[in-house]
């Protein structure tokens, strides 16, 4: 079984405060992180390493995810996503019906332990025993 410093998540997020949450929560949970800030960014990470998972905002810097999903399915299709927007409404199955491999989506705000709870979900992690506090990102 991968321990979960075996696992490389990719976040792209154009905010710098909710970037730094994103970067501390799960550095401090033990994976291996890779922050960006646009779509470009995303594409040229995807081409340099291996990634288990990628988080991102829907709005970033000079572009969209929207933009980088179809490069995504034609050449990292089996890469999880997960997306948190606070511009747009629940699209999971719009995302899924256009072949894009988004695990699940969320509406900000959410609480960071929705998050770190779906990325475990979706790496297959199992849940810890204790309850974990709730912890807010606004």
């Amino acid at each position: 079984m991968k321990k979960i410093s075996d696992f490389r998540i990719l976040i792209a997020e154009d905010e710098p405060g909710i970037r730094r949450v994103y970067e501390k929560a799960f550095a401090q949970d033990g994976y291996e992180i890779v922050m960006v800030t646009s779509g470009g960014e995303v594409m040229a990470e995807l081409e340099e390493g291996r990634f288990d998972l990628l988080i991102t905002d829907l709005k970033l810097d000079h572009t969209s995810a929207l933009d980088v999903l179809p490069y995504i399915r034609k050449h990292h299709a089996q890469l999880p996503i997960v997306i948190v927007s606070g511009h747009y409404v629940e699209l999971t199955n719009d995302f899924k019906n256009r072949g894009y491999n988004v695990k699940m989506f969320f509406n900000k705000p959410l609480g960071l332990n929705v998050l770190r709870d779906a990325v475990k979900k979706i790496l297959g992690i199992p849940e810890d025993p204790a309850p974990s506090m709730k912890l807010s990102l606004f």
